[in-house]
């Protein structure tokens, strides 16, 4: 799905849905679209309603201009989250950044 904004919309504020790839931190992902959004000679700004794990991946929402302050109501809200759970593996770091023992 993709999603396209007008540099008005950008600009005055608008909510932008990001599925954040594995080993990408929150900040790496708001420092790329603030580039682009530079490059494009769009000046706002620009924040993220919470953190994923740099090992995890999933929506992670930016808002820009004035929705930066509708951050918190969405943060508030439900989320769901899904895993895949191996049962008897083991790793010594229990996370992705060893190997299964």
């Amino acid at each position: 799905m993709s999603y396209n904004f007008s540099k008005e919309e950008l600009s005055l504020g608008a909510v932008i849905p990001i599925n954040k790839p594995l080993t990408w931190t929150s900040f790496n992902v708001v420092k790329k679209v603030n580039f682009a959004l530079k490059k494009a000679n769009i000046v706002t700004k620009i924040g993220h309603a919470g953190t994923l794990d740099p090992l995890a991946t999933g929506l992670l929402i930016l808002c820009t201009g004035k929705k930066t302050k509708t951050i918190e109501s969405i943060q508030i809200q439900p989320k769901t989250y899904i895993a895949t759970i191996y049962l008897g593996a083991i790793r010594p770091s229990y996370d992705k950044e060893t190997e299964i023992t």
